[in-house]
């Protein structure tokens, strides 16, 4: 996303230096008293951290001195980290224009519970101004906090009398009558500053016709996120105008070093079993090199039964050494990342029986009792039986802070930038309990896997190696880290130039020489008979063992290193597999046939909406193929698990049939 504000670098310094000219005389002010005594370019000790106080200048500059006509129309965007204290800015924020703008009411959006539980605390009874002394006069508790669909709140009754307004987006959303009223209150009421929390969120329909109809109202807009650019190249309407990022956060010590560990594969076993009848046909071991030429899927390689325990055993190893490092200040936690509830609810079983780890599953038919759990993970300690894993399907992205999280263990393929960064920011944060000093090295192990190809991800973080590490060197990555990375800083903002927008009355009526293109498939109009003659092959294959060499770990963000540690022993206390409960099977095929949809539905050139045909033509056909006719609830457990194993040959073959798709799209009932 760019960067509307380096175009004005050059005159923020020397506003700036020039002491503030032009500037309201109350938020001069209130600048003054958030300054250092000893340094009028920085913020005093105790209130702000340097990045949050270049953020806040930024938006008091763009609002007072440069003004909407020229940045900001609809709105001005920070992109900082994830535990780069968002919260504090949009605080100070909310401050300054009570003292010096008399605006009385203020609006923080967010995008679901997570982050909405974690801003009512931040906000509840003015923590976050006393916290950060940002008032001069006013009491903290004078900016009273209402949030929408709140048990310890009223609720929308509150909305008009309430300083601060805190709720999820779809709360003001006109497709339900609840929102219908929020919004109505809202907008008859006295003007406000918006906060738009987690703002990638928001290229949505709804969520952006939501904002355009508060826009007559909004005095100031500030939307707040660590993740603008999107995998489908949407982004936030708003003009970014500050960006504090990975590399910055680790060169200030913000944030924890990200490590990630992969195993070192030398070979490989494969047990060939018939899905039908559970019979054992054949076992291979090949060489790693070779794996690919039989097509196994990426998730095999996390999900199957013995690469699982391996990828548990690595993560648990570091967990182990978290906990040494930590020293009984605090419990470190495992964080595991499932792509489904099937393979969440499995992990959890392997963790809690298998190894004996007291683990935590939150997923989407999660109460609140173990939402909340989840959110106080971190607090467990004294209970004398804390929690050592929390296992989540994406629930526990956005918005979910807890510092402790240690060991993130990836057992899903990301192909979304956007999820990607969040589940690894779940780490980042930098524990800060008494005795850890603020220049303590902290990391964040990520156990990862080769297979998933996630090279993107850690080039994010700028990734880079140490060579020629033996497989028994010891190494302290706490007390070896290299310096942290330099700042990312622009030396010429002056040069920077904007693009202009592309002019419509400019029609290229010229052609363009896009090759021999073929045209889509025709539609098959007799595609049940074609979908119904489709055979498959009972067998599948199974990782059952696997051989590696070692560890190896990757620091990112720095220099870098590359060390190789012993291969672990996933030797347990049994052998038995984790078998996942009757309903998580039944939910998982239900779930994977909605996006086999959906994704069906998108590579065959038609909107997403579409994808109730298909999903009712999979369902059928696999109802008759798998399930002896029976519906998905009613049919027999051996059942629905060979539908489970024979999901993959069903997107496969349907997908590779010509037309098939849009023949059920466009002919189906």
């Amino acid at each position: 996303m760019f960067n509307r504000f380096a175009q004005y670098e050059d005159a923020l310094r020397d506003w700036r230096r020039d002491g503030m000219p032009g500037l309201n005389a109350e938020s001069y002010k209130y600048i003054e008293f958030l300054t250092s005594p000893d340094d009028d370019q920085a913020p005093r000790a105790g209130t702000l951290w340097p990045h949050q106080w270049e953020s806040f200048l930024r938006v008091v500059y763009a609002h007072e001195v440069l003004g909407k006509g020229e940045i900001g129309a609809d709105g001005l965007l920070l992109n900082v980290v994830t535990g780069g204290g968002k919260t504090a800015v949009i605080a100070a924020i909310v401050a300054w224009l009570r003292i010096a703008h008399s605006v009385q009411k203020f609006v923080l959006l967010c995008p679901n519970l997570i982050v909405r539980d974690r801003l009512e605390d931040d906000f509840e009874g003015g923590k976050v101004f006393k916290d950060r002394d940002l008032l001069p006069a006013n009491r903290p508790e004078d900016f009273v906090l209402s949030t929408l669909g709140s048990g310890r709140q009223g609720g929308w009754a509150d909305l008009l009398s309430a300083s601060i307004v805190l709720g999820n987006i779809h709360q003001f959303y006109q497709s339900n009558k609840a929102g219908q009223s929020n919004l109505s209150a809202l907008m008859n009421g006295p003007g406000f500053a918006l906060f738009n929390d987690e703002a990638h969120n928001s290229p949505a329909p709804e969520y952006e016709a939501t904002l355009l109809r508060m826009r007559e109202k909004i005095v100031l807009r500030v939307d707040t996120t660590a993740t603008p650019d999107r995998a489908d190249g949407k982004a936030p309407d708003s003009d970014m105008i500050y960006e504090y990022g990975v590399t910055d956060a680790l060169a200030d010590g913000l944030i924890k070093t990200p490590v990630v560990y992969q195993p070192d594969i030398k070979t490989v076993e494969l047990t060939y079993t018939d899905a039908r009848t559970s019979e054992r046909r054949k076992v291979e071991e090949i060489d790693w090199e070779e794996v690919d030429r039989l097509g196994l899927s990426a998730t095999q390689w996390v999900t199957d039964d013995e690469p699982m325990r391996q990828q548990m055993a690595i993560a648990l190893r570091r967990l182990e050494e978290q906990e040494r490092r930590a020293k009984g200040r605090y419990q470190p936690i495992l964080f595991v990342v499932a792509v489904c509830k099937l393979d969440a609810e499995k992990a959890a079983d392997t963790l809690n029986k298998y190894f004996k780890v007291k683990a935590l599953l939150v997923t989407e038919d999660s109460d609140e009792a173990d939402r909340q759990k989840a959110r106080e993970l971190g607090k467990e300690r004294k209970s004398g039986k804390p929690y050592r894993a929390v296992v989540s399907v994406l629930m526990l992205r956005e918005g979910w802070d807890v510092p402790e999280v240690g060991v993130i263990l990836l057992l899903r393929k990301f192909s979304s930038r956007v999820y990607g960064q969040q589940v690894t920011g779940r780490g980042l944060r930098r524990v800060r309990v008494k005795g850890i000093g603020a220049d303590e090295p902290q990391i964040c192990a990520v156990v990862d896997h080769p297979k998933l190809e996630h090279q993107w991800l850690w080039d994010i973080f700028n990734a880079k190696k140490r060579e020629n590490v033996r497989i028994d060197d010891l190494f302290d990555e706490t007390e070896d880290l290299p310096p942290p990375p330099p700042k990312q800083q622009l030396d010429k903002p002056g040069l920077v130039i904007d693009v202009p927008p592309v002019d419509p009355s400019l029609v290229d009526d010229g052609e363009f020489d896009v090759g021999d293109v073929p045209p889509p498939p025709k539609p098959v109009e007799n595609w049940k008979h074609v979908l119904d003659r489709i055979e498959y092959q009972p067998t599948v294959v199974e990782i059952t063992k696997v051989g590696i060499a070692g560890v190896v770990g990757q620091e990112l963000g720095g220099r870098g290193w590359r060390t190789i540690h012993s291969a672990p022993d996933t030797g347990g206390p049994g052998d038995a597999a984790a078998r996942p409960s009757d309903q998580a099977v039944r939910t998982a095929v239900k779930d994977r046939l909605l996006d086999m949809a959906e994704e069906l539905t998108v590579e065959a050139g038609y909107a997403a909406a579409f994808k109730d045909r298909v999903y009712s033509a999979l369902l059928h056909h696999v109802r008759a193929r798998f399930l002896s006719g029976a519906s998905l609830g009613l049919a027999e457990r051996a059942d629905v698990e060979f539908a489970w194993k024979m999901l993959p040959q069903v997107k496969a073959k349907t997908a590779g049939i010509p037309g098939l798709i849009a023949g059920i799209i466009e002919y189906g009932d």
